[in-house]
């Protein structure tokens, strides 16, 4: 499959994912569902909609396992919360937060530990990187002592 069309095929995927989350979200709104229950609802359909996209992202080695914990851990947690909000009534009532609040501050506390998380590791591949240039010019120069001293003059190719 060419990038294009796998670019094609992910979009109508998103586009597919977002009609139908309108579509049960709508449901809800007509019948009369509180808010909180909708709040739950879209909390949900976006966890799962994000756990779908993680693991399909890993079946086609475009992600790594240990990055796909990042969004796994979250998701699940939304889930969880999603559906047992009486763990989020003491925190709302310590808080004094709406649910749709706590549930937005969960969310983003995930966001910004994955953020943290690939941080950290592009920052020690960097530090890699450079070490491994570093060592990298340091053969160079052996290379060119060990030609000269054999008479060689020619530049190594490469």
């Amino acid at each position: 499959m060419t990038p294009l069309r796998k670019s094609l095929y992910a979009l109508f995927l998103v586009a597919v994912a977002a009609v139908a989350a309108w579509a049960f979200l709508e449901l809800f709104v007509r019948t009369g569902v509180s808010q909180m229950g909708r709040i739950r609802a879209a909390a949900s359909a976006g966890a799962l909609l994000l756990l779908f996209a993680t693991f399909e992202s890993i079946r086609r080695t475009q992600l790594k396992e240990r990055y796909a914990l990042l969004w796994v851990v979250p998701s699940l947690a939304i889930l969880f919360l999603a559906f047992f909000p009486g763990v989020l009534d003491f925190v709302r009532g310590f808080f004094g937060m709406e649910y749709g609040s706590i549930m937005a501050g969960v969310a983003f506390l995930a966001l910004m530990f994955a953020v943290f998380a690939i941080c950290r590791t592009l920052s020690k591949n960097e530090n890699n990187i450079t070490r491994i240039a570093q060592r990298a010019a340091l053969l160079e120069e052996r290379v060119r002592e060990l030609e000269s001293k054999l008479g060689e003059k020619d530049p190594p190719r490469g």
